[in-house]
């Protein structure tokens, strides 16, 4: 078999190539999670009569909170409403109208699986039905074009992604089989002397299946390293990178690097299985 300094160099090299897939599969998941934030704090505002009661509004605010698509809610009684629109500055305009001119209203952000144009349209009607009820307000265009660049920026990454991934096998192949290149007449002459071809892969499969374990190993603990540093930023990483994903990611990196790992090496093997000694040299 090769010399561990041959080993090691080709570790390396695949090492870094998993890392470079796993910054790829952080970054999805970083901008899966900011998507999802930014969806949530998307809704409507239901405008309410002003004759509304308190029972009335206890209602409304049971409805919210027992409703599937509702991620959080806020109820802002009509002195709520003046002082936000006037920065605390209200009385004057009271003062001078004789009567508060805003009425009371509830603050409806959704679940962000139901932030997108079509939810909202199924989900409106019902609010607008209620006797209670004055306008409900939504902003469909934003929401809309929200949706829109967040399935073109998750559309670029994928594609990145397939990509770095056919980059990481034509790369991670040719690391390996130029390893196994310069066993090329070994193969041979285990050949001559009448050794199977299962015998002779076993030895090239076992050790680059080794060689894949510790490349993913190697490329998951720098990942989980980074994504540790990134994390003293402060909070909103926390949040946006949870464990369960990131080990996720890290999984994937330890199999890929052994199934790339170990395709290779069969591939390479077969190929100088399949030649004479002349060709050896090609």
């Amino acid at each position: 078999m090769a010399g561990w300094g041959d080993y090691v160099t080709s570790t390396i090299s695949v090492t870094l190539v998993l890392f470079i897939l796993g910054l790829v599969g952080v970054v999805n998941i970083t901008f899966t999670g900011i998507n999802r934030q930014i969806k949530e704090r998307m809704g409507f505002t239901v405008v309410l009569a002003d004759s509304i009661t308190p029972a009335m509004a206890d209602s409304l605010k049971s409805a919210c909170g027992s409703a599937h698509y509702v991620s959080t809610f806020k109820y802002l009684s009509a002195e709520d409403v003046l002082a936000e629109e006037t920065a605390g500055e209200g009385a004057d305009i009271v003062d001078l109208l004789g009567v508060n001119p805003y009425a009371p209203m509830i603050e409806i952000k959704l679940k962000a699986e139901y932030a997108d144009v079509d939810s909202i349209a199924g989900i409106v009607p019902s609010w607008k039905m209620r006797p209670e009820v004055q306008e409900v307000t939504v902003n469909t265009e934003m929401i809309g074009n929200l949706n829109r660049n967040a399935r073109m920026v998750n559309m670029v990454l994928i594609i990145m992604a397939a990509a770095l991934l056919l980059i990481s096998f034509v790369l991670i192949n040719n690391t390996v089989r130029l390893t196994v290149y310069s066993r090329r007449f070994l193969i041979h002459t285990m050949k001559l002397v009448g050794a199977k071809g299962g015998f002779i892969r076993r030895p090239f499969l076992v050790i680059n299946a080794v060689q894949g374990v510790v490349a993913g190993l190697f490329a998951a603990g720098m990942l989980a390293a980074l994504v540790t540093w990134g994390k003293t930023w402060g909070d909103g990483l926390e949040s946006l990178l949870p464990w369960n994903l990131v080990g996720a990611v890290m999984c994937v990196l330890l199999i890929l690097g052994v199934v790339i790992c170990v395709v290779a090496a069969l591939f390479a093997t077969n190929r100088y299985l399949r030649k004479n000694y002349d060709e050896m040299f090609d």
